[in-house]
């Protein structure tokens, strides 16, 4: 594909914004102020020699490469700008390592369990140790008087706005209930029978999750579940699997006498149907999950469309973005279900309806996604806790992973993770969940302001499990990663395949056969021994979960790619770690010379960003450690890194197709390569033992991974461009494949040059497939689920075991679904008074999560009564523009902007009449008295500014009369790279709203004559400043 044919919307904007403190006093705040920039980044220095003799030494030790026994390297010139031309490689067959064996390595490229943790460490909560008895529960809950209400509803606020503690909520109970005493209203029986504990309060306004959440008990050996209903009326508390001695509870008695069995272990579930119901019965949200229907061909009951029919018809130039643009929305079949036959023991998915009707054309034919992860909920130790979650697909993607619209499904128990067996038990209620679904289920939908309630029958289908790669072969049954024949859940390369071409070659790929990969698991369940079962698992690579009771799901074709794990995590990880960092390519190349890891690491430092980035890129000297580093790192650098790459590689303006020195023997880039080396040799006498050709392995000293600058940045500078593209909100067709082919033109080259590469790098051949299926990254990406765990992971507990702990988390993430019905019964009451008005107030307040509101940018409260607009019905958000509550009217003359304000308003609307000073019209712009400073403004759900960034200005950057030759130049548009004259700005302008978008980061970079500013484009919305929405009003 030519790179003209690529879609040239990545450019970044020639715009710098200036906010203005509450003083009035202008500040830059999207680019530096000159006069107050830090100490210049000046690495400049003459180019040496390509022969010049010291080169050929290390400049520490002096000792000659030679000694690490690797095959002489030739220098070799590599182009920039032809990043897809990977001719001259394809016939040499030595490609890559990737390793399966347990040697002491990064763990395949795949992040560290305490990476993949990022949530707050949650303080405990000794709740069941001070928790007085409470006095019986009233006859009719929620029918005391409004006074005694209000105080529970003041007590349940402090603990989920402000999450304080059981005893600070006794005493705050205790002080209500003395406080009330004397009012002339309350009797003494009303101030007996008040609640002293949060957890009777909460019990009292119906805020309680008990019809939400099911408590299964497990067996503490084998992991069998038995329901509620079973504990409660069974006698005998052994398990009831053959040669299992586990106690399933034991008796305790209570302060008034009463034994009460409690159980070992134990899980909490919920539901999706009740989810469901709740979801409907809100203002709105039927209206909203219809949004995608567009076309004709969305309305009524349609067939399903295929794969091949929906390819033919693709235009390669229109964007794709929502899941619903994808071809496998419209691919999927109602009615399915999974029969084996009797004779052959094959499983087939048989149609029910004749002809077949496509699911996402029912009226309520509703999408699910799930989700599967493990994280860290305990302080001390490794508790390790497993959480699965559920969100709907029809709904717009930016409401989609927002916490309100998530079910949390079920907390799986620690410290460890489960076996395949207690899995597939603590699975199996959701499966029959959602196999009920499938058949439908009949729920009141409301419609309408003022609404109106119908029944409906609502359908369900699992549509995708996004995961990161272990969850994804844990809960698919698949083989995993140190499996040679079956390593792949999506193809049947070898493992061996990824030290040579072949296991890049995505043309060659044999991908899974669904229909066998689906028999093979019933085969492994019908085995009748665990030693029968492994034999086959071993062959086949397929398992049988509870997933595959599903009609309609396959594990290789419903478990796309998660780009976070496999790009950032997985990618960008292994690429400065394990090929620049750890080989020794950021090392002095020269006697007396710069260290280029400095110079790397100066450009970090001096690196300008937007403040609302917390976590910067990692530098070369943290690829050594074990220093945990986030995903949202990783993206950062994959955004940037080629620019300090250039300044630590480069000789004066260029970098030189050189050869970095392998180092001393002993040196820990030598030991790095020398290990490599052997690891790739290892994998590659396998690979070819397994064709037969054993004698075309190549020799040890031929598998040293090459030392050439030129290449090594020209790599890295196909893994931006491709991640820069490809991590778009919506993308093209045509970027896609010109993307991922840009990725097994990387792969290729890396084995060609004796790289060994992850895994990962494998997975990422299967990109194309799952983008033209899904729609973009972001319809199947883990950030909004690892954001999930935060927040269960910041809910207080006691620290208990034995799913206690399990079962607060549930409780607390559903108590936010509850305390929306809290707030629908008080808005209906009839004769509020000022202090009901109040307290709902607070509950709405705790609704939005307070502070984190203003993360999330609006919560479900926040849609009622709209879908009135266009806007609102594509996008579910009243307006595309709105501004903040609070603000304050300026001086324009005093801050300086009048006249430019002045000059946009008179552009803008040129026939309203506006004038000023000097000038006639009918409307009159004064200077003080009339404009407002707004402190935030959101444009279609976005939030640009904060309480530091009191108003906004812009500043042009101005563009060099010569633009500088850099590296990236051919591929500036695409990677939102531009380059400025150093420390100037034009003069301030106004601009709308609507045209600006997205955040950058700002470089100091010096050449043999100039020095430029170059600024790096963050964002994945696409341009930072538009100018084609001139008609929009502000």
């Amino acid at each position: 594909m030519n790179r003209a044919s690529i879609n040239n919307r990545f450019a970044l904007s020639r715009a710098t914004i200036t906010y203005t403190s509450g003083a009035g006093q202008a500040r830059d705040c999207a680019s530096p102020n000159p006069p107050l920039l830090p100490r210049i980044l000046d690495n400049y220095r003459p180019p040496v020699p390509l022969g010049d003799p010291e080169r050929l030494n290390d400049p520490e030790e002096g000792i000659e490469p030679g000694l690490l026994a690797a095959a002489e390297e030739l220098e070799r010139v590599y182009d920039f700008n032809e990043l897809i031309d990977n001719s001259g490689n394809l016939d040499n067959n030595h490609p890559d390592y990737l390793f399966e064996n347990a040697l002491d390595d990064t763990d395949f490229g795949l992040p560290d369990v305490q990476e993949q943790d990022t949530g707050v460490l949650p303080r405990f909560d000794f709740a069941g140790s001070i928790e007085p008895e409470d006095p019986e529960e009233p006859e009719e809950p929620g029918c005391e008087p409004a006074l005694i209400r209000n105080a529970y509803i003041d007590a349940f606020v402090q603990k989920t706005l402000y999450r304080a503690t059981h005893q600070a909520l006794t005493h705050q109970l205790k002080a209500s209930r003395r406080t009330i005493s004397s009012h002339p209203d309350i009797t003494i029986d009303h101030i007996n029978g008040m609640a002293q504990t949060i957890t009777t309060v909460e019990r009292r306004l119906g805020v309680n999750t008990g019809e939400i959440i099911t408590t299964f008990t497990l067996c503490p050996v084998c992991k069998r579940r038995y329901s509620p209903e079973y504990i409660k009326e069974t006698d005998d508390h052994h398990c009831l699997n053959d040669e299992c001695d586990g106690v399933l509870f034991v008796y305790h008695r209570l302060a008034s006498g009463v034994c009460r069995k409690v159980s070992k272990l134990t899980y909490p579930y919920a539901s999706p149907i009740p989810w469901l119901r709740h979801i409907f019965s809100l203002p709105g949200m039927s209206e909203l999950m219809q949004t995608w229907r567009s076309g004709d061909d969305d309305h009524g009951i349609k067939p399903p469309v295929s794969n091949e029919d929906w390819m033919r018809n693709l235009n390669h130039n229109k964007e794709l973005g929502n899941i619903t643009e994808g071809w496998g929305w419209r691919s999927t079949m109602a009615g399915l279900q999974r029969v084996q036959d009797p004779d052959t023991r094959n499983v087939i998915d048989e149609s029910g309806p004749d002809p077949p009707i496509r699911f996402v054309s029912l009226p309520y034919g509703i999408s699910f996604s799930l989700n599967t992860d493990w994280f860290h909920a305990t302080k001390e130790g490794s508790y390790s806790v497993g959480a699965c979650y559920l969100v709907i697909n029809n709904l717009p993607r930016h409401m989609r992973f927002l916490r309100e619209n998530i079910s949390l499904s079920i907390v799986m128990p620690g410290p460890n993770e489960p076996n395949e067996y207690a899995l597939d038990q603590m699975l199996d209620p959701l499966i029959d969940d959602i196999l009920r679904l499938k058949q439908g289920v009949r729920m009141l939908v409301r419609r309408g302001d003022p609404p109106v309630y119908e029944e409906e029958v609502v359908y369900g289908e699992l549509t995708q499990h996004i995961a990161d790669l272990i969850a994804r072969i844990k809960m698919g049954g698949g083989a995993g990663v140190k499996s040679e024949a079956n390593f792949c859940l999506y193809c049947r390369s070898h493992l061996s395949n990824l030290s040579v071409l072949e296991g890049y070659m995505r043309q060659d790929f044999e991908p899974r056969d669904p229909q066998e990969d689906l028999n093979n698991v019933y085969r492994w369940k019908s085995r009748p021994t665990q030693q029968a079962r492994r034999d086959l698992f071993n062959v086949t690579g397929n398992r049988f979960t509870s997933l595959h009771r599903l009609p309609g799901w396959h594990t290789s074709t419903s478990s796309p790619l998660d780009t976070m794990h496999l790009l950032y995590l997985g990618g960008m990880n292994w690429i400065v770690k394990q090929i620049l960092v750890g080989p020794g390519m950021i090392v002095r190349r020269e006697f007396g010379g710069p260290e280029p890891q400095d110079i790397f690491n100066d450009c970090l430092d001096h690196m300008w960003m937007p403040k609302n980035f917390q976590r910067l890129p990692p530098k070369p000297k943290l690829g050594q450690t074990r220093t945990s580093t986030k995903a949202d790192q990783w993206k950062l650098t994959a955004r940037v890194i080629f620019i300090p790459l250039y300044l630590a590689f480069r000789d004066g303006d260029t970098i030189q197709p050189i050869l970095v020195p392998r180092g001393n023997r002993n040196s820990p880039g030598a030991k790095h390569q020398a290990y490599r080396a052997k690891l790739l040799h290892q994998q590659r006498q396998k690979y070819y033992a397994s064709i037969g050709q054993a004698n075309r392995c190549p020799r040890l000293e031929e598998c040293f991974p090459s030392r050439n600058l030129q290449f090594h940045y020209r790599q890295v500078l196909r893994f931006c461009l491709a991640t820069s593209i490809l991590d778009k909100r919506n993308i093209t067709p045509a970027n896609i494949l010109f993307a991922t082919g840009l990725l097994e033109t990387m792969c290729k080259d890396y084995i060609t040059h004796n790289i060994p590469l992850s895994p990962n790098f494998h997975y990422m051949m299967h990109l194309e497939e799952f983008l033209l299926k899904t729609g973009s990254v972001y319809n199947t990406h883990v950030w909004a689920m690892e954001r999930a765990n935060g927040v269960l992971s910041r809910i207080n507990h006691n620290g208990k075991g034995g799913g206690v702990l399990e079962g607060t988390l549930m409780r607390g993430w559903w108590r936010h679904m509850t305390l929306q019905n809290l707030i629908k019964s008080l808005q209906a009451l009839p004769n509020r008074t000022p202090d009901d008005t109040s307290v709902l107030n607070d509950l709405l307040t705790a609704l939005r999560g307070g502070n984190e509101h203003a993360q999330q940018r609006g919560t479900l409260m926040a849609f009622i009564a709209q879908c009135q607009t266009e806007y609102t019905q594509q996008h579910g958000i009243e307006k595309p523009i709105r501004l903040s509550s609070q603000s304050r009217l300026i001086n324009l003359e005093k801050a300086g902007l009048y006249e430019t304000v002045f000059e946009f308003c008179t552009a803008k609307w040129p026939n309203a009449g506006i004038f000023g000073p000097n000038v006639i019209g009918v409307h009159y712009l004064a200077p003080h008295g009339m404009v407002r400073n707004h402190s935030y403004v959101e444009f279609n759900g976005i939030r640009y500014g904060s309480h530091e960034h009191t108003s906004g200005k812009v500043r042009l950057f101005q563009a060099p009369e010569v633009e500088p030759d850099f590296p990236w130049a051919a591929w500036s548009e695409n990677l939102g790279v531009n380059s400025w004259v150093f420390g100037a700005l034009g003069e301030t302008i106004t601009i709308d709203v609507a045209q600006l978008s997205g955040t950058f980061a700002l470089f100091i970079v010096p050449t043999s004559g100039l020095r430029y500013w170059v600024s790096v484009e963050l964002d994945s919305i696409g341009l930072g400043y538009r100018l084609d929405n001139e008609d929009e009003d502000v």
